[in-house]
């Protein structure tokens, strides 16, 4: 083998030195991308467990809730009776707070989780303390009513307001067939 000349030795070792930077910046850019695919996993790690604890954080704080209607089951009863009492109940509360129906309406039942809804829509009329008092009365826990929606606006009498609102009483039905829910 001949000797290389002074030329071909540098070109040789320039050569030599590009080959070595070449692969030293593939192996650190494998090395970066491979770093940056890490974190990404341990950033969606922590964002999964930081998820996980607020569900966790939510269920325990709903264990009371359910503690409690495990120990307060709503009521069964008729369809029918759920209404009549319904209606009976929400003027013997507007009556006992000064308060005047103006409409009342029987809306279709609704299926709600594990129980049944009666429902209506009513209109009263009357003082806005008295409006107050009939609001804390009508949503006792323990009798499973609810106001869903309600609108206030001021009546043509001053210290006098008009509401609408959406009562709902909640129970579970002792009919052998329930209500049938429409599908499309």
């Amino acid at each position: 083998m001949r000797k290389l000349a002074k030329s071909e030795t540098r070109l040789l070792l320039i050569f030599g030195a590009a080959v070595f930077l070449a692969v030293n910046l593939f192996a650190v850019r494998a090395w970066l991308n491979h770093r940056a695919g890490v974190l990404a996993a341990i950033s969606e790690t922590r964002s999964e467990l930081s998820t996980s604890r607020s569900w966790i954080t939510a269920a325990e704080a709903l264990e009371p809730a359910h503690d409690w209607m495990q120990q307060h089951p709503s009521p069964i009863e008729k369809p029918d009776a759920v209404n009549t009492g319904l209606l009976n109940t929400v003027r013997n509360m507007a009556e006992k707070s000064g308060l005047k129906i103006a409409e009342e309406t029987l809306l279709p039942g609704e299926e709600a989780d594990g129980a049944r809804a009666a429902v209506l829509q009513t209109k009263i009329t009357g003082a806005f303390s008295g409006v107050a008092t009939f609001l804390f009365d009508i949503q006792n826990p323990t009798s499973w009513r609810s106001v869903e929606k309600m609108m206030i606006r001021s009546d043509n009498e001053p210290p006098n307001v008009v509401v609408e609102m959406e009562i709902r009483q909640y129970f579970r039905s002792t009919d052998s067939n329930p209500a049938p829910t429409t599908s499309e």
